[in-house]
C-alpha cells in the first residue's frame, strides 16, 4: 500500500488536486484516483449494476492499443452485464480536441480497426458525474463497508440478506442491521446488502433518498 500511494504521489508531482486511494469491489483492487471528479465517478461506476467490472487507471493499456494522444485522455475500461466493452473519459468539460479524437476512435471501432478496441469509446464530464448528488454522497458512506470486508467471505451473510428478501417485498437497511447475531457482524450483513445492490440483485431508494435506517431494499425482477 505504501509503495503504491508513493508512486501516486510521485506521479501527481505539483498539481493539487485530491489524491483517493480507495477499495474498488469491482476491479478488486485497491486503486489510486487523481482528483475529485475522478473520485465521484468511481462512486457512480461502483452504485451501477449494470457494469460487472472495471479497470481503473487505464491510460497506460490504451495508449498501447490505440495510441496517443487518445489513450492518455482515456480513465478507466468498463465490462457492462451484457458483456459490452467501454472506453470511459473522464474530465472537467469536453475540449474540442478531445471530442475529435473521440469521435475518430469511434469510427475505427465501427470499422473494425484494431480487435483490441473496445465496443464505444464515451465521455463523461464533471457536471454529468455530480448530477445526483443523494446518489454521490450515499455511496461515499456505503463503500467502507466493502473495503472493511474485502478480505472476509461474505456467502452467510448475503444468504441472510436473500432469505429476508424473500420473504418481504420490501425491506429497510435497520431490519438487515437486525440479522446480526454478534454486533461484529453488523458491518458484514451491510456489506452483502450493498454488494447485492451492485450485482444487481436487489434495487433500492438509495439514488432518491438520502440513506438512513430507512432506506429500503428490494429484489430485483
Amino acid at each position: 500500500m505504501r509503495g503504491r500511494l508513493q508512486s501516486a504521489y510521485d506521479s501527481r508531482g505539483k498539481a493539487t488536486a485530491s489524491l483517493w486511494y480507495v477499495y474498488s469491489a469491482k476491479a478488486s483492487a485497491d486503486v489510486c484516483l487523481h482528483g475529485d471528479t475522478h473520485y465521484y465517478h468511481y462512486l457512480l461506476v461502483e452504485s451501477d449494476p449494470t457494469i460487472s467490472s472495471v479497470e481503473y487507471n487505464y491510460a497506460s493499456k490504451a495508449r498501447g492499443i490505440a495510441g496517443d494522444p487518445i489513450g492518455d485522455a482515456v480513465s478507466v475500461r468498463i465490462e457492462t452485464r451484457e458483456k459490452a466493452v467501454v472506453w470511459r473519459c473522464v474530465c472537467s468539460e469536453p475540449s474540442k480536441e478531445l471530442s475529435t479524437l473521440v469521435e475518430n476512435t469511434q469510427t475505427l471501432i465501427e470499422r473494425k480497426a484494431y480487435r483490441s478496441l473496445p465496443d464505444r469509446i464515451e465521455v463523461v464530464t464533471a457536471e454529468e458525474v455530480i448530477a445526483n448528488p443523494i446518489r454521490i454522497q450515499n455511496w461515499n458512506r456505503l463503500m467502507p463497508y466493502l473495503a472493511q470486508a474485502q478480505a472476509l467471505p461474505l456467502q452467510e451473510y448475503g444468504n441472510d440478506v436473500a432469505a429476508l428478501l424473500h420473504t418481504r417485498s420490501t425491506v429497510t437497511l435497520i431490519d438487515v442491521v437486525a440479522l446480526a447475531r454478534e454486533s461484529n457482524h453488523v458491518a458484514l450483513h451491510v456489506a452483502a446488502l450493498v454488494r447485492g445492490v451492485q450485482l444487481g440483485r436487489y434495487e433500492s431508494d438509495l439514488n432518491e433518498q438520502p440513506l438512513s435506517d430507512r432506506s429500503t431494499f428490494w429484489s430485483a425482477k
